[in-house]
């Protein structure tokens, strides 16, 4: 069985997760692009009871609408932290923050087996051949899989595989704009938090969503500016992309299809969906060949990646605010051929029962927010 223990070692950055244990209670903290969630935990006989949460969108601070996506300036975006700490009730100093994958590499390469010392010097240069920016301009973290852990991989009949005629080991190699850094500990210590890690959002949506499965999963966060993939394998991040394109370019394609606003649109996107009823064909004709484009593509990656490892995708979690749709469950199941379902990351956590239907249907918006506490506990 893998526990804790698997995902702390061989699943989550280390050197970018400035840990330090102590303090009952500790914040998660997700920037996204049209809001930010927040949850508060605490560690009560070995498991997280929810204190508090919130969500607070970036919309009104600037005159827009509740949706879309905008980018606060950064005194803005500390007032609005804290109102939604205040809001929200979060008595804890101490967060935990997410990173976006867009603002991040996440590569797993292979390279030839060699020892820690030797590894700590080589994946420096080796990551020149993979990162296309300066690498001093990122904070670079790497880990070896654990052998049990690595993929296999396979020559065609007949060929000797290159890769089988030597030792090799695969690498999990991440890594993240300085600049990014930056900017979240600017605006984050104006609220007068303790920052105590950044972590990359997938990472923390691995934690909160996925327990001790081996099978391949792929993990679909729709998200309001960009929609990211990632597939899990064994417990680890083996492929993690990130998609221009989210959510609220199908609102503004209903909003300017159907001569609507924005607010009703998004109203619309949400509550009809992909309703087979008569009446909501014109709303699922706007909506379905823009979601198409992000499952196609999602479907390429899912293939390529059982080319290569010759593992099936078992299943699809969706999470984001993108997969609050009605019916995009049904509507999954029948672009990707495999079991399929919403992300719910309170599921890992204790509350009072009747908080569970609020729970599970802002659950796959909270999956970030859940891992990154989690984390700290």
């Amino acid at each position: 069985m893998l526990g804790k223990s698997f995902f702390k070692n061989f699943s989550i950055p280390k050197k970018l997760s400035f840990w330090s244990k102590g303090g009952q209670s500790v914040l998660g903290l997700d920037i996204g692009s049209s809001s930010v969630k927040l949850v508060q935990l605490r560690m009560e006989k070995e498991r997280a009871v929810l204190e508090t949460y919130g969500e607070l969108s970036l919309g009104p601070y600037t005159g827009l609408s509740v949706g879309q996506a905008v980018r606060l300036p950064d005194e803005k975006m500390s007032e609005m932290i804290k109102d939604l700490i205040k809001e929200s009730g979060a008595k804890s100093n101490e967060v935990v923050l997410s990173i976006p994958l867009s603002a991040s590499f996440v590569l797993l390469i292979d390279v030839p087996a060699m020892s820690d010392h030797e590894l700590n010097e080589s994946i420096p240069f080796e990551a020149r051949r993979y990162i296309p920016v300066p690498i001093n301009e990122v904070a670079l973290d790497w880990w070896p899989i654990p052998e049990g852990f690595s993929q296999k991989h396979h020559a065609k009949e007949g060929e000797e595989s290159d890769i089988e005629s030597r030792s090799i080991m695969s690498v999990l190699m991440v890594a993240i704009h300085k600049e990014v850094i930056e900017r979240y500990q600017s605006v984050v210590n104006a609220t007068g938090l303790k920052i105590k890690g950044f972590e990359i959002e997938v990472f923390s949506t691995v934690r909160s969503l996925i327990s001790q499965e081996l099978a391949p999963i792929l993990m679909l966060d729709i998200g309001a500016s960009s929609t990211k993939i990632a597939i899990v394998d064994y417990g680890i991040v083996r492929v993690a992309h990130n998609l221009e394109g989210g959510s609220q370019s199908i609102t503004t394609a209903l909003s300017r299809s159907l001569g609507i606003d924005f607010v009703r649109a998004e109203e619309m996107k949400r509550e009809i969906g992909f309703s087979g009823r008569p009446e909501h064909k014109e709303v699922k004709s706007i909506m379905e060949p823009m979601l198409d484009h992000m499952f196609s593509e999602t479907t390429r990656i899912m293939q390529e990646y059982q080319r290569k490892s010759r593992r099936s995708i078992t299943r699809v979690v969706l999470m984001g605010g993108g997969s609050k749709l009605n019916g995009i469950v049904d509507y999954s199941v029948k672009k990707f051929g495999v079991e399929t379902s919403l992300g719910d990351p309170f599921k890992k956590v204790q509350y009072p029962v009747f908080l569970r239907p609020l729970l599970k249907e802002i659950g796959p918006s909270f999956a970030q927010a859940i891992g990154l506490a989690v984390r700290e506990l």
